[in-house]
């Protein structure tokens, strides 16, 4: 009896500690009272800084950034193995180029052959897939995969500390958007699950879908070209999608920084996050296509650099 009450009360106090810090993942420090700083001086409606509820959004990158993107996307694994299927199907010829390159992952006769143009082969693999079979495929494949390093499925890699704030920034009346360079349907398929946003709020490379009627019915296919959602392309898209710019952003790489640097360089107070992999032991310590972002941190006083050793208690749910 003793022991139940000894584990209701350690329970209970666990409890309260979480609703008084909404970030218990993120350690004390300059980032995390930046952020909380930030939160305060834009919802303070006597504040000078305060910015009204339609104005607040926030962009946030998926791979790297709120999910683990090594040892390779996931995304393009997903999409190598449906083009694969079509392949045992005879849809596609598995011994010419650039399929045969996906195939075996050299990655050197794609970038011979023009990486962009072999991705764009990927996406003609499976043109006229129903919209709603290519989703069932990818919740499929993500099912039984398994991480290689640390076992557990693809979405239980999502980091924590950025769940998180997530969650505070929704709780601050924020639109929270998922925007990335991967395939835009493949993250539709399974963020609102794993990670609570919706499917409209994603904005990632896009394949436009292929209206048509058969027997009354509306049939609804994958078209055969994708547009790229990445660097400059990021703030663009978010403009023609949400028509608002963003005053908070987040982001692991070169490939977010103009994305960063138009959310903190217009006339809101805003900030910009750059998610660094430094932390070899929990998780990965890589510094590939980061000058630019790193740049901006570094000249840009409302633009962060969020070291995974420094300021996170937890990379991954199942760290001890």
């Amino acid at each position: 009896m003793l022991r139940h009450l000894v584990l209701v009360v350690f329970m209970f106090a666990a409890a309260l500690a979480q609703a008084a810090d909404p970030l218990p993942n993120w350690r004390d420090g300059e980032v995390k009272t930046a952020i909380e700083d930030f939160l305060a001086a834009v919802t303070d409606p006597a504040g000078d800084e305060f910015v009204p509820v339609a104005e607040r959004v926030a962009v946030i990158d998926n791979d790297g950034t709120s999910w683990c993107e090594r040892p390779g996307y996931w995304s393009t694994q997903f999409q190598v193995q449906l083009m694969a299927s079509m392949a045992d199907a005879g849809k596609v010829s598995p011994d010419t180029m650039p399929y045969s390159a996906w195939l075996a992952d050299d990655r050197d006769a794609l970038r011979a052959y023009g990486y962009s143009e072999a991705y764009q082969a990927l996406i003609r693999s499976y043109a006229g897939m129903p919209v709603t079979a290519f989703t069932d495929s990818a919740l499929a494949y993500l099912d039984r995969a398994s991480d290689p390093r640390f076992g557990v499925r693809p979405t239980d890699l999502y980091y924590p500390p950025m769940l998180e704030l997530m969650r505070l920034l929704e709780a601050h009346d924020f639109q929270v958007w998922v925007v990335t360079g991967a395939e835009q349907q493949f993250v539709r398929s399974f963020l609102e699950d794993a990670a609570g946003i919706p499917p409209e709020r994603v904005i990632g490379s896009w394949t436009p879908p292929v209206y048509g009627e058969e027997g009354g019915e509306v049939t609804m296919v994958r078209g055969d070209r994708q547009v790229y959602n990445g660097h400059q392309h990021k703030p663009a898209n978010i403009e023609l999608r949400i028509g608002r710019r963003p005053i908070f952003a987040a982001g692991n790489s070169n490939n977010d920084q103009a994305m960063c640097r138009w959310s903190v360089t217009g006339p809101r107070r805003a900030m910009a996050l750059w998610i660094h992999h430094d932390d070899a032991e929990r998780e990965y310590d890589y510094d590939r296509s980061t000058e630019h972002i790193a740049a901006l941190a570094a000249e840009h006083p409302w633009t962060f650099e969020v070291s995974m050793a420094r300021d996170w208690a937890r990379v991954f749910k199942h760290d001890d």
